[in-house]
């Protein structure tokens, strides 16, 4: 088909073209943007965890006065949750992946050493025998801890232990392709020289903050918590649910001077960690939606206009031998030359918006990949939006239209 005639017409109606064309553009740069952000989101929610986690969930317990001293109420605890039938590990804790809460401290590998910023942080556990079991993680390099390296710790005592395990993530960005272990690195943030030495590597671990920029590094050092008002169990499969219903019962049973504030699935603390992400997603999948419905709308409607303007000349073509389908086509192609123009502006439209969120709310950079994904998604929806008033130009009859003009 000719494109010269094309152009010709649109030159004698640029008004409704530009309009069209800036719709397009405006759609484009922010849905490459709105599906960028929207599937960032979708890849941070499917973050492993390195958790059992349908086997695993959390309670909080706070117990009440002094009728037990604190390390007796933690070994009572730890032993009626243990004896429930099920239950593969049980092991007080002060954080959990995911959780949103916990430790964080920085790695130095040497006493000179910056041990600030983000690139040298990592989560820290403080982890007793039964701590990685309870996770359903394990060790994939060196052992576990010993249990003469298991020291009581208390909230608000400062963590120095002699050995500590560290995560696969953190191992291989400290000591990228060598083993870490025997290696000595320095956790206290005091200067002096790295004190603590790497007895085993963890398979993946996320720490508590699943969108931190350093969401798989994480240490574990060998502390038994005393007076810890969490508890992490680890079931056998298909257990949970009922080893959860009796948790209550049990601990009411020894002491009931106690309060138990919550009880949580794993699932449910994935859920909630991730609760902002989810509804940002779905808010901008909506948004989305809505601008291609706004921009179909009003090409169909600007085809439909178009259609009724040029009655005559439709039925002049059809006169002279067009056929139905050429119609078709001309509508068509008229639609995708003011959808490119609106590409191209739209692209570059896109990356300034790009870079306003990074400067402004700490996005990430835009892939240029992001903006020939919006351009087809774009062009789609505007030729299946023309599509209905071309197919009814096409049913114009040649003496129905000369009649009329």
């Amino acid at each position: 088909m000719e494109i010269r005639p094309i152009l010709s017409s649109l030159k004698r109606n640029p008004v409704a073209a530009t309009l069209i064309a800036a719709q397009i553009a405006l759609t484009l740069a922010i849905l490459a943007n709105v599906l960028f952000i929207v599937d960032e989101r979708i890849e941070a929610m499917a973050l492993a965890s390195g958790v059992d986690e349908p086997n695993v969930f959390l309670f909080h317990n706070q117990n009440i006065g002094q009728v037990r001293p604190d390390e007796q109420a933690t070994d009572q605890d730890l032993a009626t949750v243990r004896a429930i039938p099920g239950v593969l590990a049980v092991t007080p804790t002060f954080s959990i992946p995911m959780g949103r809460s916990g430790w964080n401290t920085s790695v130095a590998l040497k006493a000179e050493d910056r041990a600030d910023g983000a690139d040298r942080s990592a989560a820290m556990y403080m982890g007793d025998e039964q701590f990685l079991e309870a996770l359903g993680s394990r060790v994939i390099e060196g052992r576990m801890f010993e249990p003469g390296e298991i020291t009581p710790f208390k909230q608000g005592d400062q963590p120095n232990p002699s050995v500590v395990l560290v995560s696969k993530g953190l191992a291989e960005k400290l000591f990228p392709g060598e083993s870490a272990i025997g290696k000595m690195i320095n956790i206290t943030g005091d200067r002096s020289e790295p004190q603590q030495r790497i007895i085993g590597v963890t398979d993946h671990l996320a720490t508590p903050w699943p969108r931190s920029r350093n969401p798989d590094r994480a240490i574990v050092s060998p502390y038994k918590l005393v007076g810890s008002s969490g508890f992490i169990v680890r079931t056998q499969p298909g257990e949970r649910d009922r080893v959860m219903s009796q948790v209550e019962e049990k601990l009411f049973a020894v002491e009931r001077n106690r309060i138990i504030p919550s009880i949580r699935g794993f699932d449910e603390i994935r859920a909630e960690a991730y609760r902002n992400d989810r509804a940002m997603a779905v808010l901008l999948a909506v948004i989305g939606i809505a601008l291609l419905a706004v921009t179909a709308f009003g090409i169909v409607g600007q085809a439909s206009f178009w259609v009724t303007q040029r009655t005559k000349q439709i039925g002049t073509r059809r006169a002279l031998g067009a056929r139905q389908r050429d119609i078709v086509r001309y509508f068509q192609t008229e639609n995708a030359l003011i959808a490119l123009i609106g590409v191209a502006a739209g692209s570059a439209l896109a990356l300034g918006i790009n870079v306003a969120l990074v400067q402004y709310l700490g996005f990430d950079r835009l892939p240029w990949t992001w903006l020939p994904v919006g351009a087809v998604v774009v062009l789609i929806i505007g030729q299946l939006a023309v599509l209905g008033p071309a197919l009814r130009a096409s049913r114009i009859a040649p003496a129905i239209a000369t009649r009329s003009a």
